[in-house]
């Protein structure tokens, strides 16, 4: 976690147990010690001093029948845990059960992962492909042979699971990793495997591809206004220069936003950082190799053809229709002039 986060964290912790203790004196419990620690030492400095004994005060609560007021299961709550160690956490569990309070389980064990280290066929499919077919598998239960034809659209007949096959165990998931997840929603998921660390860090990368629900709004807001700036809909014109078709494809768009980012590839502009959140999340993608029409249907990789650019790069890119620049002749020219 990196440290603006801890501390925007801690922060967030004191103020619970502020709030904890002020629920507390409402019922006829006034915690004034407790108060008096968090004024002096700070919330998070005081949770983990009590996590190792049993104040007077949770008894008291205990006597009170609100155990869900105490320093431990605040620090169990969800956004909390990453300040405390598993043994931590595991010794505010342990308290609150033996004192009668139900606590959500906090552990996942998985099964230890075994990386095949073959390649072949995780570097065959585009990352969005390998993110559907990692939570099929490991939240819906697939088989290999119902994935690669579900998700890879391969073959019934022909194929025999081992595209699927070869990117899961490429990521060490063997037959134990299968529904392993059932029942839980994309966001926990994603959590349980950013906890367990080391050698889930390509899985959750990809699994994160896939929660993309507030982006994909954001994308189809920015086409619908692009093409009423452009008279789409209102005097039936739509100009396209090249490459346009497909950039504004909204899977591509937000493919290639996933894989690069939101700051354009020729003057580092960020649209976040200059406009706030009426900036967040926008950015034009640009199509690196100039097509020849745009009636014929191409591939597209977001990942290789596709590079985020601001408005203005953009534009300067394709102003000349027989002189459509690369990214990298673009770069040269701001370098020319930028000072």
């Amino acid at each position: 976690m990196a440290v603006e986060e801890n501390k925007q964290l801690q922060n967030e912790l004191h103020k619970a147990l502020l709030e904890a203790a002020k629920s507390a004196k409402s019922i006829g419990y006034n915690p004034t010690k407790f108060n008096q620690m968090i004024a002096n030492e700070g919330g998070y400095t005081v949770a983990k001093k009590l996590i190792h004994r049993t104040s007077t005060g949770f008894e008291k609560l205990w006597e009170l029948n609100r155990l869900d007021l105490s320093t431990e299961a605040v620090i169990l709550q969800k956004k909390f845990k990453p300040l405390f160690t598993k043994e931590e956490l595991e010794t505010a569990k342990t308290r609150l059960s033996e004192f009668g309070y139900e606590v959500e389980d906090i552990s996942f064990d998985l099964p230890s992962l075994q990386p095949s280290g073959r390649e072949r066929e995780f570097n065959d499919y585009e990352d969005y492909l390998k993110a559907k077919v990692i939570f099929e598998h490991i939240v819906n239960g697939l088989k290999h042979r119902e994935l690669d034809e579900v998700v890879l659209g391969l073959d019934k007949q022909k194929s025999k699971g081992y595209q699927s096959m070869g990117i899961l165990h490429y990521l060490g998931m063997k037959a134990d990793y299968k529904g392993i997840f059932e029942g839980k929603e994309l966001k926990e998921v994603i959590e349980i495997l950013r906890e367990q660390g080391k050698g889930y860090e390509d899985s959750v990368c990809l699994l994160t591809i896939l929660d993309d629900s507030e982006l994909i709004n954001t994308i189809n807001s920015d086409l619908e206004a692009e093409e009423v700036e452009e008279g789409h809909g209102i005097e039936g014109n739509v100009k396209y220069y090249y490459g346009k078709r497909y950039e504004r494809d909204s899977k591509n768009r937000r493919l290639a936003i996933k894989k690069h980012g939101t700051k354009c590839f020729a003057c580092e502009f960020n649209f976040e950082e200059v406009y706030g959140k009426r900036g967040k999340d926008f950015i034009e993608v640009h199509h690196i190799k100039p097509l020849s029409t745009l009636e014929e249907a191409v591939e597209i990789n977001p990942e290789t053809d596709l590079v985020p650019l601001c408005a203005n790069c953009h534009r300067m890119i394709h102003r000349k229709k027989d002189e459509v620049l690369s990214v990298e002749e673009l770069k040269e020219i701001i370098g020319q002039h930028r000072h």
